[in-house]
Parts: structure tokens; sequence; C-alpha cells
């Protein structure tokens, strides 16, 4: 064996033998790194204008592209080697010491608070003489605090390029066997962070000592290691290093007894643990603190994790202490709420209310990005809707081309126009709409005057403007498509010019989910006689009918759908289209129609229809004796009307009725 690797192999093997726990029993046999000397790649040779003294005196074998090596780099590598083995009782200490060597050698030195440095200044202090341990530890540690804080790919780029970085990566890797396990997770982000190829010497070898010190890494070593490996492609080295860190993260969570301990941990827990660490949290929820609250909410978005029970207790902590949040965190959590798709009622009014109680401290476009985040989760906080709609009226001319999409998006998604100015609202979006018409990119535009139709606004200027733009109907995809069909039709309604009649109605089949295939049975069922009604019925390549009737409102009675020519002018006839929806048809907690569905129903009642809407998740809750009475108060209306206080209080239940 050649002689040089000896006392590494002497030292690896005295500190597993230390190991006496389950994961230092395991950790031997993960203790081999697979790349080869030769299979090794190696960073540019440095610029031709570093100063000569600098390129002779650092040698940077490692850093070559070339597979051979000449007698005088091999003669230069072990020089240095034993260079580096004369220190080896100085370092040993670290390692006999808990691999802390650093901390306690700062402590003990008289040092002024260190200032901030940019990264070309920490690295031109870099001397390329010789570098002692504080030097290339604080070096590390300040471009570490550098890349967390600025994570700028030009910054990264300027500490690549500079001269001393090579011989930064030298003395890295020459100390890295034996410096702490503190000094080896932090370097190992810092050079992965910058985009140094991972099958380099330095990477390796930061990989190879990782995996021997597993075992003593604290904590928060833990979890820059595990950030580290993240950002690497797999390979045997990083698939090894990450099976000992899930192997070491299981057994610390037996361990865990504070908050922020599981954290921290759930932050880096591997797939197959979430359940593990879920469960664990809930046995934990009487400790956690309202920002805690915050902070687990955020860290479930983060790892897109959705956890009901964990976000329902979070949340009841959040709903009494919001006062405590920030503004930016405020918006932050229903950010996160709208990315795992979190419908939580209570929580979303909360915020609503903690914002108009402190709106001072709102600006109006903070208000946009909360309005946004509600949308996505069809939630319609009217008065903050109505505020924000009054705010943006008093002044066309500030609002942007971007801002008004937004307001055409935010207001569609919940269908919502403000209470007594409506009329004065949708001027106003039209004036925008001119206004921005042409600064406005073609699918963008596009997307806004779509919007805007679900609201109920139709521009035939702008319309026919837009259809006309070849070059953007020949790049749509099916979505936009979608968009063109839907306007199209808007216009042609709003001309007078229907489309379509009661005739065109064709039955089609249809795929229903369980719960509407109940509800269309349950309504078969007590319509009795299939002459009474027509099911699926669909427009030609429009708009979809469950169950089509006609009901004689003088007799207050349905009558035979089969010939619905003969009621052609007859003032006592009126069709009726029942719709089953389901409840991303509505807005959160109630039985306003959103979006496509409101868009619906407004087209089907210019085509002469009566709609009537059955919320299918609430509805299949209910007894038969409050399904029929939801039926009468909504289809026979002149007969509910008769029916007691006590059936119409129950059809205000069912918008409020969970699923």
């Amino acid at each position: 064996m050649h002689n040089m690797p000896l006392p590494y192999l002497v030292r690896t093997v005295r500190l597993l033998q230390s190991c006496h726990c389950v994961l230092g029993i395991r950790i031997p046999s993960l203790l081999k790194n697979h790349c080869t000397g030769s299979g090794l790649l190696v960073l540019h040779e440095m610029k031709p204008w570093t100063p000569a003294s600098i390129a002779t005196s650092v040698p940077i074998r490692f850093l070559h592209k070339e597979t051979s090596i000449s007698a005088e780099e091999r003669n230069t590598e072990s020089t240095d080697h034993n260079h580096a083995l004369s220190d080896e009782y100085d370092l040993r200490t670290d390692v006999d010491h808990g691999m802390d060597g650093e901390k306690t050698m700062l402590q003990g030195t008289s040092i002024a608070p260190p200032k901030k440095l940019s990264c070309v200044e920490v690295l031109d202090a870099f001397s390329n003489a010789s570098h002692s341990r504080h030097e290339i530890y604080c070096t590390i540690m300040d471009l570490f605090n550098i890349l967390t804080k600025n994570k700028k790919l030009s910054d990264k780029l300027i500490i690549s390029e500079h001269p001393n970085f090579h011989s930064l990566c030298y003395e890295v890797m020459k100390a890295a066997p034996l410096m702490s396990s503190r000094f080896l997770v932090y370097a190992l982000y810092v050079f992965v962070n910058l985009k140094v190829d991972q099958r380099t010497r330095l990477i390796q070898t930061l990989l190879s000592v990782s995996q021997q010190r597993l075992s003593t890494l604290k904590l928060d070593e833990i979890s820059i290691l595990a950030n580290a490996t993240r950002m690497m492609n797999s390979d045997k080295n990083v698939d090894i290093l990450n099976a000992g860190l899930h192997l070491l993260i299981e057994l610390k969570c037996e361990e865990i007894k504070d908050v922020p301990t599981l954290l921290r941990l759930m932050r880096i827990a591997p797939p197959h643990l979430r359940q593990k660490f879920e469960e664990k949290a809930l046995q934990m929820t009487d400790k956690f603190t309202v920002p805690q609250c915050y902070n687990m909410v955020s860290m479930l978005a983060e790892k897109n994790l959705h956890s009901e029970s964990l976000l329902d207790t979070c949340s009841r902590k959040l709903i009494d202490c919001l006062d405590e949040l920030s503004c930016k965190r405020i918006i932050s959590l229903t950010g996160h709420c709208s990315r795992l798709s979190y419908f939580n009622e209570k929580l979303l009014s909360a915020i609503g209310n903690n914002i108009m109680n402190n709106i001072y401290m709102w600006n109006i476009w903070q208000i946009s990005v909360v309005l946004t985040n509600m949308a996505f989760l069809r939630f319609r906080y009217v008065p903050l809707l109505d505020y924000f709609a009054d705010k943006i009226m008093q002044d066309l001319q500030s609002l942007r081309a971007y801002q008004l999409a937004t307001v055409a998006k935010v207001y569609s998604m919940v269908n919502h126009l403000p209470e007594g100015k409506e009329d004065k609202f949708l001027e106003f979006l039209n004036a925008a709409l001119e206004l921005h018409n042409n600064s406005m990119k073609r699918k963008e535009l596009l997307r806004t005057i779509y919007n805007f139709c679900l609201l109920g606004l139709v521009s035939p200027s702008s319309i026919r403007e837009l259809l006309e733009d070849e070059s953007l109907l020949s790049t749509m995809d099916p979505v936009e498509k979608s968009y063109v069909r839907h306007i199209k039709l808007c216009l042609l309604l709003e001309s007078g010019s229907s489309p379509y009649s009661v005739k065109d109605l064709e039955n089609v089949e249809a795929n229903h989910s369980h719960s509407v295939a109940m509800c269309h049975s349950f309504l078969k069922n007590h319509f009795n006689d299939p002459s009474l009604y027509q099911e699926n019925m669909q427009f030609p390549s429009s708009y979809f009918i469950d169950f089509v009737l006609t009901l004689d409102t003088e007799r207050n009675k349905l009558v035979p759908t089969g010939n619905m020519q003969n009621f052609e002018g007859s003032q006592n006839i009126s069709r009726i289209a029942v719709l089953c929806c389901t409840a991303n048809a509505f807005t959160l907690g109630s039985l306003h129609p959103v979006g496509k569905m409101a868009l619906k129903i407004r087209h089907l009642k210019s085509l002469g229809f009566t709609v009537v809407l059955i919320p299918v998740n609430q509805f299949i809750m209910l007894t038969e004796a409050k399904k029929v009475e939801f039926l009468r108060e909504n289809i026979f209306k002149e007969f509910s009307a008769n029916q007691s206080s006590e059936q119409g209080n129950e059809v205000q239940q069912l918008a409020h009725h969970e699923t």
C-alpha cells in the first residue's frame, strides 16, 4: 500500500471504532469512495494574468483536466502531503475534541466583530502564502454567508473566476481530512453552490470525509449537508451519503424534544419519513407558538406536503393571533394556503378581517396579492374586494397594463362586482382596456378580454381587433382556443343573435363522478316519470345540461318535455336547466357561482332557461326529506313560497354545510 494514505486509514479505523451507536456500526460499510484518481475531473487552469509567484507557489494538479501526471507534479504533491502531515499533531486536537477546533481557536482569540465583506474582498484577503486553519475557516464561512444571502448568478461567477479561488480550493482539499465537521459541511455547500463539478477531487474529498464524520454531525450540520446533497446529481458517493443521512435523520426523530428541532428536521426529511415526522409533530402541537405555527405552514408549503390535521391545528392558533404576524407574513400565509390547496374559510375570513381592521398598514398592491391568492382558493371576501375596487377606480391613469390583467383575473375568478357600483366598475375596466389595448401582449390581452367576458363585460371593438390578429390565432394552445370560443359566444349573445335554440339540444353520453351519479339517481327516482325530464343534454360543442324540465307555471306542475316545440310562444311554460355542480363551481362556503359556471348560467338564461343549481357534495349528504324540500324550493318556486319558514331556513343552511 502506498505510504501516504496509511495515516488517514488508521485515523478512519480508530474513528469508526469509537462509534458505538447503530449508525456507527452501519457506517463502515458505507465508507467507500467510488471514484478513482484517474476518473476524477479537474477545473480549468488559472488565468494567464495571475501573478507568476502565485501560479508557481500553489500546486494545482487537482484542478487540471489532463489525466496523465508528470513526475514533477507527483513530487510537488508528495511534498504538500508531507507538509500537511507535519501539522497532524496540531489538527488531531480538533478531531479529538468534537471536530470543533476552529470554534475553540476563535473563542480563545481576541477578535473584533467581523464586518460585512463582498465576495471580492473575501477572496482578496485570502493571502497566497501559507494559510492557517483560521484563515481557511473564516474564508469559507464568509463565502457561505454571502451565498445564502445573495443568490445572484453574477456573484457566483465573480467568486469562481477570482484568481485566489483555485488556491482556496486546493487548501480546502488539503485540510479537509483533519478539519472539523462544521468546516466540511459548510465547504461542501459553498463549492456545490458555486457549481464546481462534483467529479473533481475537491468535491469527492469533501464527500468522502463527510461520510466518515456522519455519526458526529450536529443538527445544524446535518441540515447544511442535506441541503448541499440536494443540489448535487445522483452518483454512488452522493447516494451513499444520502442513505447515511436518511438513517441519521430517522434516528434523530426519536430524540426530538422541541419544536425548532422538529421543524429543521422536517425540512430535510426524505419523503418516506414524512408520515413519521407528521405523527411526531401532532404529538407536540400543544408546544407550538404562533411563529412556529406559521413556520410549520411555510415548511409544509415548501415541501408540498398537505397534512390536513397539522394545517388545521396551526390555523386554529393563527386565527386568534394574526396581529402577531407582519403584513409580509400574512401575504405569505395566503400564498402557502393557495399552494397547498388548503380551503379553510375561517382562516381566510380571519385574514380578511385583520386586513380591514388594519387597512392603514396595507398598500393597494399588497392587497392585490392577498386577493389573488384568495381567488385561487375560490374565496370571496366582499369588504376587501369592494375596498380594492374603490381604490383603483380613483385614478385610471395610474393603472398599469399588468395591474389591469390582475384585476380582471381576481374579480372574474370569484365572479364579483362591487355592490351598488357594478356599472361604474365595468365602465372603468372598459376604459382601462381601451387605454392599454395596444400596449398589452396579444396573449395577455386574450386572457384579459376572456376574464372581462366572465364578468359580463364585452367590448366588441377590442374583441374584433383581437380576432383579426392572424399571428395570434395561428399560435394558440387548446386552452387559448377555448378562450376564443367563449369570447365569440359572448359576442353573439350580447348582440342578441342567439346561435342556438331549444331544438339544437341533443342527448350525449356522459361519464359522471360517483357523487354526481348519486345525484342523478335520486333526481330520476324523484321525477319518477321519464317523460318529465331529459337527461344529459347538450348544445352542439357547447354547454352541457344534466336535466331539462318543462314547468307549467300556472299549475305549478311538470309536463312532458318530449315535444317542446309545442310550447313555443306559451306564456305559462318555463324551461328549466338543472345543473349538478361540484364544489369548484362555487365560492368557498357559499352557492355563489364562479368562473365558467357563472358564464354558463348567464348564457343559459339568455337562451330562455331558468337555471337551478344543485351543489352535489352538500346535496347527497342531506336526508331524503330535505332533498325533496330543496327541489321544491328551487324548482316549484311559487309552490314553495307557501312552505313554512323552517323549509326556507334549511336551504340557507345548505350553502354553509361542510362536505
